[in-house]
C-alpha cells in the first residue's frame, strides 16, 4: 500500500521519547535528575500538527520530569510515561480515543518499538533507528531522532492530508 493511503486517514501521531523526540542522550546533574534535550523544530511541528487537526501522543519506557513539561508545554495529553509493555498502552490509546490502528501514526526507534510500530496504520522509524526496525516500517526519515525526525514526519503528515498551506499560511503573509 502506498504511503499516501496510510498516511490519510491518520487522526493521531503516536511518539517514542529517547531516539525520537531525543536523540538517545540521557544527562544527569550531580543530584542525579535527569535532562533531556529537544528540538526547538520538532516541538514547532507538533504545534503544527495540532493546528492541522491531527492530535499527538506519547509512549516511553521511561519516566522523565523533563517529558511531563514539555509536553505539558507543547499540549499533549495523552503521555504514557513508565509503559515497559508499549502495545498495551498502544491499545489503550485506542480504546480511550475510540480510533482504529489505521487511524494511527507511530513514530520508533529501537526494538520495543516494533509491535506498535507493526499495529499502525502508518509506521516511521528515525534515521539512526536499529536496522531491524527500519526494516520493517512504511517510511525512514533524513534526520536523526532528536534532530528533526519528528517535524520531518508532521510535515510529511500534513502535506498528505492537504494541510500544510493552511497551517503555514500564517507565516506565509
Amino acid at each position: 500500500m502506498g504511503l499516501v493511503k496510510k498516511v490519510k486517514p491518520v487522526r493521531l501521531l503516536v511518539l517514542d521519547v529517547d531516539g525520537v523526540m531525543t536523540d538517545g542522550g540521557i544527562i544527569y546533574n550531580a543530584d542525579g535528575v535527569e535532562t533531556k534535550v529537544f528540538n526547538v523544530r520538532d516541538g514547532h511541528g507538533i504545534k503544527l500538527l495540532k493546528r492541522g487537526g491531527v492530535e499527538c501522543a506519547v509512549i516511553t519506557s521511561r519516566q522523565s520530569r523533563a517529558l511531563e513539561y514539555r509536553t505539558r508545554e507543547l499540549g499533549i495529553e495523552i503521555v504514557h510515561q513508565g509503559a515497559l509493555d508499549k502495545i498495551t498502552a498502544y491499545e489503550d490509546i485506542l480504546k480511550k480515543t475510540g480510533l482504529k490502528p489505521e487511524e494511527t501514526a507511530f513514530v520508533g526507534d529501537d526494538l520495543v518499538d516494533l509491535p506498535v510500530l507493526r499495529m499502525a496504520g502508518f509506521s516511521a522509524a528515525v534515521n539512526d533507528a536499529v536496522e531491524e526496525v527500519k526494516d520493517e516500517v512504511d517510511y525512514v526519515t533524513v534526520c536523526p531522532g532528536g534532530r528533526g525526525a519528528v517535524r520531518e514526519v508532521v510535515e510529511i503528515i500534513l502535506k498528505i492530508k492537504g494541510k500544510w498551506r493552511e497551517v503555514i499560511g500564517r507565516y506565509l503573509g
